[in-house]
């Protein structure tokens, strides 16, 4: 939405059933919908739409994005851990045991020690991305400088392989199932591995689909919950300070045209004298409901464009944004 003209690019709607700002609370002054509101909701131009869809596409980017990058976090580092290493110990101590009883199941016994090597392969360089990314002393800076992109490289390569050798093994097992599933430990361990292969790829799936009608009906909660996640250290959201810097203002009808008196975030419409935020690239929110999402993000959640600059070229999240980052 933009402070100097109301194209149809840059209105926004808004949703019966009251006025809901920032974690479910209603902005002050804000009132509930009217019935002339909930008909011109029901009949709409799509167009009206799209900057309430970029908006909630840019912030389902940043939270995939987000949960992407936790994976630097000791937390999820050991959570990889305690998935990855009990099948480590289970396989070795099965092999070490039932190795040559296994002769009638060879290849799911190749599998199941080329699927350990490969999970030991994985796990040990998931730490040390995690300590090269973490550390932020001379010398590891001057390992990551020189070893980053190889060792990336290699993380790649292996997950490619993995998923190669997973479906390898999906093949096998169910070929050799008749001849192998007598009550044989290997069998059962490989069974198991591939089941766990299985959730590893497909939770994050299904976290995403859980996540997409709460980000479309729930956004500003999901912007507070993000604001309450971010690691101040990671430097991508602004500090207070520096958003209370931005312009504000106090809403007047006459502001704006009547479709573009909106909120994209909470869809609620503005209420007089209420105090809207407005950003550099003249988009224009609820003051409680843009300061939140900056605190995650120092960009515009409209066309991403950094509050730090006016020259930055604005983009607006697409789908392929999403999956490219899954």
């Amino acid at each position: 939405m933009d402070t100097r003209t109301a194209s149809p690019q840059h209105r926004a709607v808004d949703i019966p059933g009251g006025s809901v700002g920032v974690g479910g609370v209603p902005p002050p002054g804000s009132g509930s919908s009217s019935p002339e509101s909930r008909t011109r909701l029901l009949v709409r131009d799509p167009a009206l739409n799209e900057e309430a869809h970029a908006v909630r596409m840019n912030v389902l980017n940043s939270s995939v994005q987000e949960a992407r990058d936790a994976r630097n976090t000791r937390l999820i580092m050991w959570v990889i851990t305690l998935v990855n290493l009990p099948q480590i110990i289970a396989a070795a101590i099965i092999m070490g045991l039932k190795w040559k009883d296994e002769t009638l199941c060879y290849r799911i016994q190749i599998w199941v020690l080329v699927h350990t090597i490969h999970l030991s392969l994985t796990l040990s360089l998931e730490w040390v991305l995690y300590y090269l990314n973490g550390d932020g002393s001379n010398s590891t800076i001057r390992l990551r400088e020189q070893y980053m992109t190889y060792i990336s490289q290699l993380k790649y390569g292996l997950d490619l392989a993995g998923l190669f050798w997973f479906l390898v093994g999906n093949m096998w097992v169910i070929s050799d199932g008749a001849r192998c599933d007598d009550g044989s430990m290997m069998y059962h361990l490989a069974l198991w591995m591939i089941i766990i292969s299985y959730a590893k790829i497909f939770l994050p799936c299904l976290l995403l689909l859980a996540l997409l009608p709460v980000i479309c009906f729930c956004l500003p909660c999901v912007i507070r919950l993000l604001s309450r996640l971010q690691d101040p250290m990671r430097g991508k959201g602004a500090t207070k300070d520096v958003i209370n810097q931005l312009t504000t203002q106090k809403f007047q009808p006459t502001q704006f045209a009547p479709e573009d008196s909106s909120c994209c975030i909470c869809l609620n419409e503005y209420e007089p004298l209420q105090d809207l935020r407005v950003l550099p690239c003249s988009h224009h929110f609820h003051k409680e409901c843009v300061d939140e999402w900056l605190m995650v993000n120092s960009t515009c959640p409209t066309c991403r464009t950094s509050i730090f600059t006016t020259d930055a070229p604005a983009a607006h999240g697409t789908e392929d944004d999403v999956m490219r980052n899954v």
